[in-house]
């Protein structure tokens, strides 16, 4: 077996994680990776049932003969980042393989079915860039602006985890909106306008998009939102919106062409296939 996992050690920490949590007695609750099963023995005390997706078979054994007796359990031999998300209400709270983080979350985002609530534990570095800012915004934390709040709840210490990592880790949440600000076709092209933007060799908006809006229309932009001379981590996720609602108003089918598929391509580039072999 080859872990990139950093599990937890004590059962007492998942209890104090719970009990900051808002899973109850009426939840479907999902867990990623549940490897020794230190969180999925809890969780199966306080959620109404559990669904827990291990990727690794030898790991995935030992929970089937750990929690046999559980009634409120079921567990899939299966990558998460395959398997499909339930179609009826749930959360999650999970442990996460820290190194596809970014490529969980993404899968949420995209699903037309999303959690209410999830609960990961992750590295800080990571998180922080899910949370919007007013100085600085990372890519992931305008992608995520459209369906989720986000809260750092707490720290938690290296040594509770085997192996010790060697990052701070930190307990967050993220709880889905009331309201969506756009539905999965648009959403995809806002992904794509946004990565495109996060990703070319310029450094201001002017010239990233000079290629997409024309002279005008850049004009008519710095007009109203002033952001052309502004990196794009320099933008608000306000800014964003109103900056890709001209481009879906105002830009031609013909210059859309550019950025259309945008994300698909990039990854393709700078994911490796290795990166879902370990668990």
């Amino acid at each position: 077996m080859s872990f990139s996992q950093n599990f937890i050690k004590s059962s007492v920490l998942v209890k104090q994680l719970l009990s900051v949590s808002f899973i109850s007695p009426n939840d479907l609750v999902v867990e990623i990776g549940p490897g020794l099963g230190i969180i999925t023995q809890e969780l199966v005390k306080v959620a109404r049932e559990v669904i827990a997706v291990e990727k690794d078979r030898e790991l995935f054994a030992n929970l089937k003969n750990k929690f046999n007796q559980v009634k409120n359990l079921k567990i899939f031999n299966q990558d998460f980042l395959d398997w499909t998300l339930p179609q009826k209400p749930f959360k999650i709270f999970s442990n996460i393989p820290f190194n596809i983080t970014a490529e969980i979350i993404d899968k949420l985002l995209k699903s037309p079915t999303k959690p209410t609530e999830f609960y990961f534990v992750m590295q800080l570095e990571a998180a922080q860039k899910y949370i919007l800012n007013d100085q600085f915004n990372a890519q992931n934390s305008i992608l995520l602006a459209p369906f989720y709040d986000v809260e750092i709840l707490g720290d938690i210490d290296r040594t509770a985890f085997t192996p010790k990592p060697q990052v701070d880790i930190v307990f967050i949440k993220f709880t889905l909106k009331d309201i969506f600000l756009f539905d999965l076709p648009v959403y995809q092209q806002f992904r794509d306008f946004v990565i495109f933007g996060f990703n070319q060799w310029k450094g201001n908006i002017f010239e990233i998009y000079k290629k997409i809006f024309s002279y005008d229309q850049l004009k008519k932009i710095n007009h109203q939102l002033k952001i052309n001379n502004l990196k794009p981590s320099q933008l608000n996720f306000d800014q964003w919106q109103k900056l890709f609602e001209i481009y879906i108003k105002f830009v031609s089918p013909e210059k859309k062409k550019l950025i259309f598929g945008f994300e698909k391509n990039y990854l393709k580039n700078i994911r490796f296939p290795t990166s879902r072999n370990s668990h």
